[in-house]
């Protein structure tokens, strides 16, 4: 009776080993990170202003409301878009459309300057007001890339429209997969809505 009291407690440290290595063995291992980030870029050398170019101030820059998640996103079909979860813009995609416009402008030699959204709107410092509204900026399942948007120059001194446009991409493509093709097909459109843009600003 006493041998057997005695091997109780190195009974119980056994199985408590084995409970502790069975609890390690179940716990899940730490998992990377999937998700990837993406920004527009801007195939400007870099800034090129051009003296007697007209001043530009570009209003803020307005998105569709589906396209204000973070997310990157792929239409299915006519009614259905798949929001990438583990594709994210790096910034809001309106601040992106903004910053390519800016940086495209000023390299195309279009405008002497490009004021910011929020800077006061000041006759004697801007020329025209810019607004553009980003209707579609997609991937297509088939590999097309969707960029739609309505954008709009205004005389700041008399307020009447000076030339509007309604730009659809074209040509861009992607492989269906990789987002990173995705968003430089979409900065692709952004730089030609840019170009489009320039032509009907008044050459200097």
């Amino acid at each position: 009776m006493h041998a057997r009291l005695a091997q109780l407690p190195a009974f119980f440290a056994a199985s408590a080993g084995l409970l502790l290595t069975a609890g390690c063995q179940i716990l899940p291992e730490a998992q990377s990170d999937p998700t990837r980030f993406y920004v527009l870029s801007s195939a400007a050398a870099g800034t090129a202003a051009t003296t007697g170019a007209p001043v530009v101030q570009l209003r803020p820059v307005e998105v569709a409301e589906y396209l204000r998640s973070r997310s990157l996103v792929v239409r299915r079909g006519g009614n259905e878009v798949e929001f990438r979860e583990f594709a994210r813009w790096g910034e809001p995609l309106e601040a992106g459309v903004a910053r390519v416009l800016r940086e495209e402008l000023l390299a195309r030699g279009a405008a002497g300057a490009v004021l910011a959204a929020s800077a006061r709107r000041d006759p004697a410092k801007a020329n025209f007001d810019l607004s553009v509204r980003v209707l579609a900026a997609e991937g297509a399942a088939n590999g097309a890339v969707d960029f739609h948007a309505g954008w709009e120059l205004r005389a700041v001194d008399t307020g009447t429209v000076a030339a509007r446009g309604d730009f659809r991409a074209a040509g861009a493509r992607w492989d269906g997969k990789n987002e990173a093709a995705l968003a430089a097909g979409l900065s692709q459109a952004v730089g030609a809505l840019a170009a489009e843009i320039a032509s009907a600003l008044p050459k200097p």
